[in-house]
């Protein structure tokens, strides 16, 4: 079945459940309404009738059946929120797969210009890779996948493992889509990332005192030992003494305890999903996959812990409650057992958190990852070779929709260390080198990429393509390109192997110094660990293939002029352009 008409069913499917679900809302907002007249009328009764038993009874049978509803409608609300989630994330999915629109977060807080590849690969912001690929929904999921696509794996084992964990995801739908929508209502934001990390590091304050332990459950009893002595006696002065004794207590450990509050407050919510998310991978009925079983080991013993790190959380935050606060605090010393339980659990699992979180940041990348795959069946998943370079059959660009797209093919490193692509203007130059760099790209991080062949050796891409001014740094448009050509200069220096992507370098100076620049540059490169494609107007470039036949090849894109219309079908060929449009378009557009 096509992704559109899985898509389709299932907006048809939960369109129904939620309003089924809404229907049961409801009807128990109703329920506990009736529950509530006729807590009123029994107890009314009550009084009215000299206290009659029977009455007593109703009203707590009602009591049972109001609290009985609230249970069910905040079950119900839950569902309901799901349901809204899952409903709104297949009508994007939907729109994905007809429109080529993606409607998910976009990477623009991780826009950094001076990037090896992002800002020319369009790897971040509006209609991005990285929109288009992100199903995250914790802070620290889309963190990953961003450094994910940042960072990508050179380890050609770790690329295999991610795809054979991508296959795997792929199929399972359900799986995907509630753990996309359960980790979206998480919640989980930098703050909270932020003071859970804060706790974790602050030294602890209450475990080791023994003292403090021991005053934490002996008083208590004091405390209720001199109550039951003022209800025998009437006597309260012990009771009194008691209290002041606890106030005391309480007020030498106030700030400590606020301290540990303002880091954990309201996280029983984000710790309960970030729970759940670990109880569902653990739970998951995967096979085929080294890498999700071995997230399942570690995610083991995860979920029972961080429910009860959630529960001690929401306890901590009663002590906002006068009840709690006053009450329970004066007697039973509530902050201290709630610092206690805190810093045991610290003591135990701190060293295993940040694993668990990232358990479940990576399994939203491989997610993200595996909806790229299941919304693109006729990609193919790429060969990873030790063999330096990349071959490509009908290589096209993910983010252009298939039925514009025009492929080309492409093989760098067999037989040649470099290209030179020639093309007039809107010839398709440019959107080729972003279709091998962004396939390249996918490739190490374990995806499918938009290709009917494509196998490729782990590199680190580096781009000049979009070079821009700042007035901020104090930089002009050539001195930030010459920058960009140095740091890539430098990196080839320490012998790490490279895949370099230029698009008409040196544009800022006369075209004699450009071509002369430009030629020394490529063989500059050439004593280097690198591969590359460079995009240029400059014809003459083309005469370093024959100065380097075992190095460089030659390509071209070219237009063509029919019935007075400008013609370009976006193949590369063999060879130097030989056609210009430049002065045919300004005419043309009434320039000149």
């Amino acid at each position: 079945m096509q992704p559109a008409s899985t898509y389709q069913q299932r907006i048809d499917l939960f369109k129904k459940q939620l309003a089924q679900t809404e229907g049961h809302l409801k009807n128990l907002s109703v329920a506990r309404l009736v529950c509530f007249i006729g807590i009123l009328f029994t107890g009314w009764q009550y009084f009215s009738t000299n206290f009659e038993l029977i009455w007593i009874i109703f009203v707590a049978l009602l009591v049972t059946a109001f609290v009985a509803s609230l249970v069910f409608y905040q079950k119900a609300k839950d569902r309901e929120a799901l349901l809204r989630g899952l409903l709104r994330l297949n009508q994007k999915e939907l729109r994905v797969v007809t429109e080529q629109v993606a409607e998910f977060e976009d990477g623009e807080e991780f826009i950094n210009d001076q990037h090896d590849f992002s800002g020319d690969l369009d790897v971040f912001g509006p209609s991005s890779l990285f929109q288009y690929l992100n199903r995250t929904g914790t802070y620290s999921g889309k963190q990953h996948l961003a450094a994910t696509l940042q960072t990508p794996l050179t380890a050609p084992s770790k690329i295999t493992a991610v795809q054979d964990a991508v296959k795997v995801l792929s199929a399972e739908i359900d799986f995907r889509q509630h753990f996309t929508v359960h980790a979206a209502l998480a919640d989980e934001g930098k703050d909270d990332v932020r003071g859970i990390q804060q706790w974790l590091d602050a030294p602890m304050q209450f475990i080791h005192k023994k003292a403090l332990n021991t005053a934490s459950w002996v008083m208590p009893v004091f405390v209720l030992s001199a109550i039951v002595y003022y209800a025998v006696t009437g006597n309260y002065v012990y009771f009194l003494l008691s209290l002041m004794v606890n106030w005391c207590i309480l007020l030498l450990n106030v700030a400590k305890v606020t301290a540990m509050h303002n880091l954990l407050s309201n996280k029983e919510k984000v710790l309960k999903k970030l729970a759940m998310l670990l109880q569902m991978i653990k739970q998951a009925d995967w096979k085929g996959s080294s890498l999700l079983q071995e997230q399942q080991q570690t995610a083991a013993e995860a979920d029972k812990a961080m429910h009860q790190l959630a529960r001690i959380s929401n306890q901590l935050d009663q002590r906002l409650n006068l009840l709690v606060g006053v009450v329970l605090n004066s007697i039973m010393l509530y902050d201290l057992h709630c610092a206690f339980r805190l810093e045991r659990w610290k003591e135990k699992y701190k060293s295993k958190l940040s694993t668990w979180t990232g358990v479940i940041a990576q399994l939203e990348t491989t997610n993200s990852l595996a909806s790229f795959a299941y919304n693109h069946p006729n990609y193919t998943y790429p060969q990873i070779t030790a063999t330096q370079g990349v071959k490509g059959t009908a290589i096209g660009h993910p983010l252009i929709p298939a039925a514009e797209s025009v492929t080309n093919d492409c093989s760098i490193g067999h037989g040649e260390q470099f290209l030179i692509i020639t093309g007039s203007n809107m010839s398709g130059k440019s959107t080729f080198l972003r279709s091998v760099g962004v396939n390249w790209l996918l490739a190490m991080t374990g995806a499918p990429v938009c290709a009917a062949s494509f196998s490729c050796s782990p590199l680190r891409i580096m781009t000049s393509m979009r070079i821009k001014d700042s007035i901020a740094r104090h930089t002009s448009y050539f001195q930030a390109e010459l920058l960009r050509l140095q740091h890539i200069i430098e990196v080839l220096k320490t012998g790490q192997p490279v895949f370099i992507i230029l698009d008409e370098i040196l544009k800022g100076t006369n075209s004699e110094d450009k071509l002369s620049g430009s030629q020394q540059l490529i063989r500059h490169f050439l004593r280097y660990s690198c591969l590359g494609m460079i995009a240029t107007h400059d014809l003459e470039l083309g005469a370093l293939e024959a100065e380097n036949p075992q190095h460089i090849r030659n390509y071209c894109f070219e237009s063509s002029l029919e019935n007075g219309q400008l013609h370009f079908d976006y193949q590369m060929r063999p060879g130097i352009a030989r056609n210009k449009n430049a002065t045919f378009l300004m005419k043309q557009m009434g320039i000149i």
